[in-house]
């Protein structure tokens, strides 16, 4: 009697190809950027928590990193309103010295559930920046993200989310657009019932001066909910 082989799920040969569609452009990455939330109070319409980030320039060897609590409230049903102090530790790229840089944020984030499993993001912030050191001057600044996030009928394993978006920000001082950072495609896994990690390729773009400069990032976030 001949015996055959169970037939192989659909479920893993669709992760496996997410994997290699997210993973493997990002293997010559030229940085790789590391984000936590970590919520510890959430008494609706209030939530607060922590954000941490460090962001690391495999190529120039520079490193950033970032601390700030923040503080959300649902205004409507389609509307948050958050307040953030961050305070970063920042490395000049030219000369190579560190400093450090203050920056009270204001958000006002419209989001829309344009389908059963699609959901619309628009966040809008307001930061004004200040260094330690009057030698590196910072302008204010504005940032605007539109992300379409599409959450599985059906979770393949951990992963429960496919999302894409793009944020572009604007010097206060110079009216201009001075950045833009593409997320053509990323991907949320569940790691508990409190716990999501999101994991994505990131292009950005930068105007230092007349051209723009292009680069790419790996990232994750991870959000811890207390």
């Amino acid at each position: 009697m001949k015996s055959s082989a169970p037939p192989i799920s659909p479920g893993p040969r669709w992760l496996a190809l997410l994997l290699i569609l997210v993973i493997a452009p990002p293997a010559s990455a030229d940085e790789w950027w590391a984000w936590s939330m970590l919520e510890f109070y959430r008494q609706p319409p209030w939530s607060a928590g922590l954000f941490l980030g460090n962001r690391a320039d495999d190529q120039d060897g520079f490193h950033t990193q970032i601390a700030s609590p923040r503080l959300k409230y649902d205004a409507l049903p389609w509307l948050d309103v958050g307040l953030g102090l961050s305070a970063l530790s920042l490395q000049h790229p030219a000369s190579g010295i560190r400093y450090s840089q203050c920056r009270p944020e204001l958000e006002i984030d419209p989001h829309f559930q344009l389908a059963r499993q699609l959901r619309l993001d628009w966040r809008n912030r307001l930061e004004w920046r200040h260094n330690d050191d009057p030698t590196f001057p910072a302008h204010d600044r504005t940032r605007h993200r539109l992300q379409l996030g599409w959450t599985l009928p059906r979770p393949l394993g951990p992963l429960t989310r496919l999302f894409a978006s793009n944020e572009w920000l604007i010097d206060l001082h110079q009216r201009q657009w001075t950045e833009n950072r593409l997320i053509p495609l990323g991907l949320t896994f569940k790691l508990s019932p409190k716990t999501d990690l999101d994991c994505f390729y990131l292009l950005l773009q930068t105007k230092p001066q007349d051209t723009w400069n292009q680069e790419s990032v790996l990232g994750t976030y991870l959000r811890v909910r207390f």
